[in-house]
């Protein structure tokens, strides 16, 4: 019998993680209004900035984001899903955020 329930706890456990959701968490984060010079291994661009508190410092985001359409002069709070990319290439980010949701959208003065 205990090596039925163990069995039984053990498959439980394994379908918990899928392979769509391993390596993932979820964020809320602010995006800035405007974008700042970056780059990304040689080359030069822009980037988006972000923050997970209203008084910390803006910080360059690296990583791609998907289903998000910024637009310049608009502050953003996002829930955002961080998958961890395997393999990525050499000068790419290791992760990649997902958007889930546009909690606010406001204008900057």
């Amino acid at each position: 019998m205990r090596l039925a329930i163990a069995a039984l706890l053990l498959t439980l456990t394994a379908c918990a993680t899928t392979p769509d959701t391993h390596g993932s968490r979820s964020r809320l984060v602010y995006i800035a209004g405007q974008k700042a010079p970056c780059s990304n291994g040689a080359m030069k661009t822009e980037c988006l900035q972000y923050r997970e508190q209203p008084t910390q410092p803006w910080q360059l985001n690296h990583a791609p984001v998907e289903g998000f359409d910024w637009q310049p002069g608009n502050e953003y709070l996002l829930k955002v899903t961080e998958v961890e990319v395997k393999n990525p290439p050499q000068d790419a980010s290791r992760v990649r955020w997902h958007v889930d949701k546009v909690v606010e959208q406001h204008p900057v003065p």
